[in-house]
């Protein structure tokens, strides 16, 4: 489900189809707050649903984490495949086991220990090329109406629905493109590239201004209906909602059982970990 269908349903589940007490902006931000709860949710449960690699080479000992990890999980040498461990009991612990340098011989096993977006080697001058797992953080979801210059493998985002101005920060999300006038999803594409200062994505296909557009939350897709339930309790939370007592528990119900379908589903990625019926499978 792209984030403008999301923002739809949200609006027919808030009472408001078209923009009245809630703007796009404001729904949209309760997307992205949902969106973060349920991804806390994926990523606490078994399965590695959300971990990915990518090759880092340290600089004098220290590897700077990806822009969308959100927790380093295993680290090895590339070509010796030998593991870089975690230190045990973390930077406290950096000088009882701190090598000084590949030139005095040693041969225990490589620790590291995070510090904020890096993590440190724990030797000195450390520079050889590794391989780093990590969770990856999703990006926020965007949806909107195509601006001028979108054309031939290009999409122009819009400015006005909390816009990410950071560059490359969507490559490699999935957005889909409908068209104005048949009102069909005619481009289904990742972006390969996305320049800030025009916000601009590349993708593959060609887009039309006024054609409306939306990214794909990069968890599940079985996941993607809690996000919207989880936005939709958010904003009818707010004092100033209207809000009826019994949707308002329909709504929490709802939610309570997805929940529940969604741990159950995440759960059944690991052998005997999922149930069907009450039985483990």
């Amino acid at each position: 489900m792209n984030a403008k269908d999301m923002l739809d349903l949200l609006r027919d589940m808030v009472f408001e189809e078209t923009a009245s007490h809630w703007s796009d902006v404001n729904l949209v931000r309760r997307l992205n707050i949902a969106q973060n709860k349920v991804t806390n949710r994926v990523a606490q449960s078994p399965g590695a649903w959300l971990v990915v690699s990518t090759s880092v080479t340290p600089s004098s000992s220290v590897i700077t984490l990806p822009s969308d990890c959100a927790k380093p999980l295993y680290l090895e040498e590339t070509s010796s495949g030998r593991p870089v461990r975690w230190l045990d009991g973390g930077i406290n612990y950096r000088r009882v086991s701190r090598e000084a340098g590949t030139s005095l011989g040693t041969a225990g096993s490589r620790e590291a220990y995070p510090l904020q977006s890096t993590v440190e080697v724990n030797q000195d001058s450390y520079s050889t090329a590794c391989t780093l797992w990590y969770q990856l953080r999703p990006p926020n979801l965007h949806c909107g109406t195509a601006a001028s210059g979108s054309g031939a493998s290009a999409l122009v985002f819009a400015a006005d629905r909390n816009l990410v101005y950071v560059d490359d920060y969507y490559n490699n999300v999935t957005v889909e493109v409908v068209d104005q006038t048949s009102s069909i999803v005619d481009i289904r594409s990742t972006i390969s590239d996305y320049t800030a200062s025009t916000h601009t994505a590349v993708i593959t296909g060609t887009a039309a201004a006024s054609d409306t557009y939306g990214t794909i939350p990069r968890l599940p897709e079985e996941v993607h209906s809690l996000i919207v339930l989880e936005a939709a309790v958010l904003a009818l939370l707010k004092p100033s909602s209207r809000i009826d007592e019994k949707v308002l528990q329909y709504y929490l119900g709802e939610r309570k059982e997805e929940r529940k379908l969604v741990d159950e589903f995440l759960a059944s990625r690991v052998a005997g970990g999922g149930t069907a019926i009450g039985d483990p499978y």
